[in-house]
């Protein structure tokens, strides 16, 4: 097959493959068929994952993006294409992922429309509707304008804060031949922005309030999803003996940022902090962080710096004493310097920070025990509780090299297990919507082919009902994927909504289950899966059959490199 481009698509294939771009999720579509066939005819060119829905794109798009640490590409087919991708994109943004979106139009040139379809699945100008919630759009009309909107646009979704770019492309210039001269870009001429780092006197400052604290808080949100950022962390928290709260891990929003079981970590403690100085990474809102009234608040964060007027996703302004904008590892790479050479001078701040760390680590110690006593006594019930089920998963991977693409089982996973790497826990989706979790974990799975990582997807049901169709791509490419399924039967943050809003106005609580349990009819997962042609599927109900359960499940993903569904009927 021949590299050297006859038309326009051959073009645009051409700066994917230069990009270093591995795979492609599309569900087809005319509009890109020029792309389709330009893919199907370089033998280097990115891999083809068939999709079933523009929303189970993206999130393939999004998981791999995450599990590999690189930009990710998807395939929209026109208007209509774009709509219902529109909540994976959302979620991406939310979740700052860098994605290069393709998406198909046309003909933008009126004349040459074809009657009816192709004028309702044409729009002036496309990247409209989702320009709220990306980094940039963009609509070259020509060919020769298409390679520097590529390389715009791949510097942009990469740069912090990274995020998902669209790129709308006119279906009769990937259909035009090549004229005679045309001179394609080297991308590698077209870098990403180095990351941004902090003012020297902003540092001095940070660090001399940090170890002149009476009681030092690191509350983080993101460590730029950088393993050398989440080792900074470590060594800060250390040093200056200060607790590490993880903001928003109630909502399961935040990837990993300081190892689970670390004795600095106080997340989700409730413990009696009382802060008087705050530092803040990639925090979005400290409002939620109890105990910080008052105290001197240092803010590290490039939110700022892709604000958009539609999405609130900002969240509250915040007071502070400097906002710093900046990534989070260049600041902490500056930041641990100088607070070693100030405490190197301080013999009574060293004694105080040991002594302060040390009667943090008992604190959390004693909380963790607690909470594995709650989630061991669980197994011994008739019921499997989300506690006993993250213990269980727990019991049945440590000691292999996992990765959990998707779910926390209501934070108890970050309560019972230890993870210590930012690759091997991937976080939500970002947007709180509902339909991520198959397409991320597939996309996860995916980036892990050839790693021989055990991927694990725990699967709410309701977010899976969302985009079904998922499973069929994950047969179909065999994607090694443990997925095991929450099934409680019911959209439960509206049950639990249900019963708030039913308890405040002092009303029977009797109905709540009315529009918010997904039962009578039960959905059978098991008949899903293997009418997706996901053949190792089954139900689990007892706790006492659990661990048996995860076991076959594990030695089919690990030795048979394909996926499989456990149905785990939970409270």
């Amino acid at each position: 097959m021949s590299i050297e481009p006859e038309y326009g698509s051959d073009v645009m294939v051409d700066l994917l493959v230069q990009m270093g771009v591995e795979i492609i999720p599309f569900a087809p579509g005319a509009t890109f068929r020029g792309i389709h066939d330009s893919l199907l005819h370089r033998d280097d060119a990115p891999e083809i994952i068939e999709c079933l829905h523009e929303e189970i794109s993206v999130a393939v798009a999004h998981g791999y993006a995450k599990a590999r640490g690189t930009m990710a590409v998807a395939a929209l087919h026109d208007v209509v294409g774009l709509q219902h991708a529109t909540m994976a994109i959302y979620n991406a943004w939310c979740d700052r992922v860098p994605l290069l979106l393709l998406g198909g139009t046309g003909p933008v040139d009126a004349a040459r429309r074809r009657p009816w379809i192709d004028w309702i699945h044409t729009a002036n100008v496309q990247g409209n509707q989702v320009r709220d919630y990306t980094k940039w759009d963009d609509q070259p009309a020509s060919l020769e304008a298409v390679p520097e909107s590529f390389v715009r646009g791949r510097q942009l979704a990469t740069s912090a804060p990274p995020g998902p770019v669209y790129l709308c492309l006119d279906s009769e210039i990937q259909e035009q031949r090549v004229p005679g001269g045309f001179r394609s870009v080297d991308v590698s001429a077209y870098p990403a922005a180095r990351p941004l780092s902090p003012d020297p006197d902003t540092v001095e400052e940070i660090a001399t309030a940090l170890v002149n604290a009476r009681q030092p808080l690191i509350a983080v949100e993101g460590v730029d999803r950088r393993q050398r950022g989440l080792e900074l962390l470590v060594e800060l928290a250390e040093l200056l003996g200060a607790a590490v709260m993880e903001v928003q891990r109630d909502y399961n929003r935040t990837a990993l940022c300081m190892p689970t079981a670390h004795g600095h970590n106080a997340t989700g403690m409730g413990l009696a902090l009382a802060p008087d100085v705050v530092l803040a990474l990639d925090v979005r809102d400290l409002h939620v962080v109890p105990g910080v009234e008052g105290a001197d608040v240092y803010q590290v964060s490039t939110a700022g710096l892709a604000a958009k007027a539609w999405a609130a996703d900002l969240q509250r302004v915040q007071t502070a004493r400097a906002l710093v904008a900046a990534e989070v590892t260049p600041v902490l790479e500056q930041l641990l310097p100088r607070i070693r050479k100030l405490l190197a001078v301080d013999a009574a701040a060293q004694a105080v920070a040991r002594e302060r760390g040390s009667a943090l680590v008992a604190q959390t110690a004693s909380v963790r025990a607690r909470w594995e006593a709650e989630a061991r006594a669980d197994g011994d019930g008739d019921v499997i509780t989300p506690a006993f089920l993250a213990q269980a998963i727990d019991d049945e991977t440590r000691g292999i090299d996992r990765v959990l693409a998707n779910g926390s089982l209501h934070n108890w996973v970050h309560r019972l297990w230890s993870i210590d790497r930012v690759d091997d826990y991937l976080g939500s989706s970002g947007g709180a919507g509902l339909g991520y979790g198959l397409g991320a974990s597939i996309g996860a799975g995916l980036a892990h082919r050839e790693t021989g990582r055990l991927v694990i997807d725990i699967q709410s049901d309701g977010d899976a009902m969302m985009t079904p169709g998922a499973l069929w791509t994950a047969a179909k490419h065999r994607v090694p994927l443990l997925i095991v399924l929450e099934n409680n039967r019911k959209w439960g943050n509206s049950f639990v909504h249900a019963g708030l809003i039913a308890r405040s106005r002092t009303r029977s609580e009797t109905r709540m289950g009315v529009g918010t349990v997904i039962d009578d009819p039960a959905i059978d997962f098991v008949a899903l899966a293997s009418s997706m042609g996901i053949t190792d599927s089954w139900r689990v109900d007892r706790p006492g059959d659990l661990h048996a359960a995860l076991r076959r499940g594990i030695r089919v993903v690990r030795e048979e490199r394909r996926p499989v569904v456990i149905d785990v009927r939970t409270t």
